[in-house]
């Protein structure tokens, strides 16, 4: 739009000044309006354009604004003496000041960005070169101009100094332009960049043909072609200011390219680097052409650029000499220095090369054991299955993993299980044949790669060797322990054929001894894995289970021995599947356990049969006591006590008639928790049983600080008290020694009458199992007690 502008005005102007239609007045008033106009537009655009730039850059187009405001105020003063005073505008006078002011302010901007980019170019050439082109340019206008003035004898020393200082301003700007030029690769992009010197260049030719024809032909006249060249050189400055704007934007969309940078080509550079040798062949060029007038300052001119030219020529050769100099010393520090650094980095590449092979047996072995690690033992299987494969050969993965490691964790302390690992790791690797490979895969889990084998067979000696390493006790730290493995084997090809398969088989069949029973052997079949999947299956089933409510409760009733009467009932879970289909407990319990999905299971059996209680207790029945399972796993959980409380709280359950039954493992986990947990439960009012006594791994230690309230009698021993003294002897113990400990007993799995009167003569407190009742549902247990049928006779 401004370029319309720039041409728009050009037009205008010529039609103005050579149309000659117009009366002398109006003629005159718009040869002046019309740059006048345009210097106004001129300075509002650079204005706006340093009001949006952004960095110190910007100042550079106030200063070309005020330029602009200057020629517009002498504009406007040459208006004035045409349309009012109707006179000569007087010379010198105020315009021709503030023409002056415009020079200066364009000599400023000029100096303003040299001045900040100063210590980007080498200073010395620069300043030999703008020397040599200044002293060209300044015998030509000497020769055509300024010695002219000087001829003019009659001159006053105001209208001297005037004449002098265009051409001499002209000079400066030039030498400024030229300066601008030389360095426009740090200053400006190329668009900006020419038509800023084209501004300048047009102003200056301007001026120097004005002061051309007004001084050595006395020929000038207003409205000659080069009148609008002022004020294009103006309008280029503004339109150079809009280009560095839309560059700006550029900059901003590209952050990747350096504000203001332009890279510069070879073309640029040459040009710059041969400017003055062709200001120094113009020169000479007007000599040979220059016929008239005395020749002393083209000749002053000439001779002073040559000077500069040759003393150019040695300071460079001179600089070239030194920069040789210190390039061959340069050369020889380098080549010290790359003779030590050679030196230096000969032994960090042997300190480097150990430092690898340290590093990568750290990535390929485990740091406890020292045993290689699951990435190399995937590696070496790869290998061995190849190798297997052209060979014809079998081969075997065996997982191992340590029986109750967790426990021995949890008993003795992490460090002690780790200097077990660490000696069952040693001897692993002492019992393995050379071509073998043992690896830790994590925790208390090993994996072995049983190479070359021809048959099946040939696999069990080699396990059995493994399984011997534990036969006898292990001390640790002086402490003796028994410890076992449960093993799994794969075998290849008939197990898997690749590393994935045989590890998951082999890791099935591990877990199929375990679930055996622990420290035993067992092969990969394709049952485990029918077993797997079924358990898989369960899992999900058990979880849509916990998701709709398909578990349902039935309640056993405990009897008093001596009475016979219904004292309470122990709450037993049932899953119901939706096709009617009764799934037992003790499948898909120790399921719930292994996934901790009976947190969960656990508190909807505590709030729904403490909600169904509560109703037999509004009903009247407030002497019955519920009894509620809970598992380890249960007990130990952190929101154990909230549960409860939330339960009591949410049913109106009176925590006097409930009763937790747990087993005495817990203490196996951590036993100061554990007596604290039970204390919690009793000063909640919370009776507290112990469950299948005799059967744990906790001592007689535990039962007398555990805070409990009664002793479950293991159904083992009533089973076979009667044939039995041993067990029946071992019954009279507990139920004597409980009674001492003013404890409760209770006896569950009762389901003779000889087991019931052998019973009451030791003087157990309660009765529980199919001889009197199996568990019953809610509605069931309900007609039991309603119907007044709340005692059983024990005859």
């Amino acid at each position: 739009m401004f370029v319309s502008y720039l041409f728009f005005h050009i037009t205008v102007y010529y039609i103005w000044l050579f149309y000659g239609g117009f009366t002398e007045t109006v003629q005159t008033a718009g040869t002046y309006t019309i740059p006048f106009s345009a210097s106004l537009v001129a300075t509002l655009t650079l204005y706006l354009v340093y009001r949006k730039k952004q960095g110190p850059r910007k100042y550079f187009w106030l200063l070309f604004a005020l330029g602009c405001l200057s020629y517009a105020i002498a504009e406007g003063i040459r208006i004035y003496y045409s349309v009012i005073p109707k006179s000569e505008v007087p010379y010198p006078g105020w315009a021709d000041l503030f023409y002056f002011l415009q020079i200066l302010f364009f000599i400023a901007a000029f100096l303003q960005q040299l001045w900040d980019k100063k210590k980007n170019t080498n200073q010395i050439k620069f300043l030999f070169d703008i020397c040599i082109i200044m002293a060209v340019f300044t015998a030509i206008s000497w020769h055509y101009v300024i010695q002219y003035v000087f001829s003019e004898g009659s001159l006053s020393p105001a209208l001297l100094a005037t004449s002098i200082g265009y051409p001499v301003g002209d000079l400066l700007l030039f030498f400024c332009a030229i300066s601008f030029y030389m360095r426009a690769d740090i200053l400006f992009p190329r668009p900006v960049l020419a038509l800023i010197c084209a501004s300048a260049g047009v102003q200056i030719f301007a001026d120097t043909a004005y002061l051309y024809y007004s001084t050595k032909s006395d020929s000038y006249v207003s409205g000659t072609l080069f009148d609008p060249l002022w004020t294009v050189g103006l309008l280029l400055t503004a339109l150079a200011g809009i280009y560095a704007l839309q560059e700006q934007r550029k900059e901003t969309d590209a952050p990747s390219l350096a504000a203001g940078t332009v890279p510069a080509n070879d073309e640029g550079v040459s040009l710059r680097m041969l400017l003055p040798y062709f200001s120094l062949v113009l020169l000479f060029i007007v000599m040979v052409f220059e016929k008239d007038g005395p020749m002393n300052g083209l000749i002053v001119g000439a001779g002073t650029s040559v000077a500069l030219i040759i003393l150019r020529q040695v300071f460079t050769m001179l600089e070239n000499q030194k920069l040789l100099a210190q390039y061959h010393d340069l050369t020889a520090i380098l080549e010290e220095k790359i003779e030590q650094r050679t030196t230096e980095l000969s032994t960090k590449n042997e300190q480097l090369a150990v430092a690898v092979q340290k590093m990568e047996h750290m990535a390929y072995h485990d740091a406890l054991s020292g045993l290689p690690n699951r990435r190399l033992f995937l590696n070496k299987l790869n290998a061995a299955i190849a190798s297997a494969e052209r060979h014809s050969h079998q081969l075997a993965v065996v997982f191992v993993d340590l029986d109750r490691f967790k426990n021995i964790n949890d008993t003795f302390g992490h460090e002690f299980g780790d200097l077990l690992l660490q000696g069952f790791s040693k001897k692993m690797a002492e019992n393995l044949r050379q071509i073998d490979t043992v690896s830790r895969q994590g925790g208390d889990e090993f994996t072995i790669i049983l190479n070359d084998i021809k048959a099946t067979e040939d696999i069990v000696p080699l396990v059995k060797r493994i399984q011997s390493i534990l036969e006898k006790p292990v001390v640790v730290n002086g402490q003796e322990l028994h410890v076992s493995m449960s093993i799994g084997i794969a075998v290849y090809p008939q197990d898997g054929k690749t590393t994935e398969e045989l590890m998951k088989h082999a890791d099935i069949a591990m877990y199929h001894a375990k679930e055996n029973g622990k420290n035993n052997y067992q092969f990969f079949s394709d049952e485990m894995q029918s077993t797997m999947f079924h358990k898989v299956q369960l899992e999900n089933d058990l979880r849509e289970a916990l998701d709709n409510e398909e578990f349902i409760l039935h309640y056993q009733p405990q009897v008093e021995a001596a009475t016979g009467k219904i004292i309470g009932m122990e709450t037993l879970i049932r899953w119901q599947a939706p096709d009617g289909t009764i799934i037992s407990p003790a499948e898909f319990i120790p399921l719930a356990e292994d996934t901790r999905l009976i947190i969960p299971i656990g508190k909807w059996v505590l709030h729904n049969s403490c909600m169904q209680a509560k109703k037999w207790h509004d009903a009247g029945h407030t002497h019955l006591k519920l009894a509620v399972n809970l598992s380890p796993l249960q007990f130990m959980h952190d929101e154990l006590m909230d549960t409860v409380q939330d339960v009591l709280e949410a049913t109106g359950f009176d925590a006097s008639s409930l009763e937790l039954e747990i087993t005495e493992s817990v203490a196996v986990y951590d036993a100061e928790k554990t007596i604290a947990r039970m204390q919690a439960l009793r000063n909640m009012g919370v009776r507290i049983a112990l469950d299948d006594f005799g059967t744990g791994y906790s001592s007689l230690v535990y039962l007398k600080k555990f805070p409990i309230n009664s002793l479950k009698i293991a159904r083992p021993f009533i089973q076979d008290m009667v044939d039995n003294p041993k067990d029946k002897a071992l019954v009279e113990a507990i139920v004597s020694m409980a009674h001492s400990l003013e404890l409760s007993v209770i006896a569950e799995g009762v389901e003779t009458h000889e087991q019931l009167t052998s019973l009451k003569t030791l003087k157990c407190d309660e009765i529980q199992g199919y001889f009197f009742s199996k568990p019953l549902a809610a509605e069931t247990f309900a007609s039991l007690i309603n119907k007044k049928m709340d005692s059983i006779n024990m005859r």
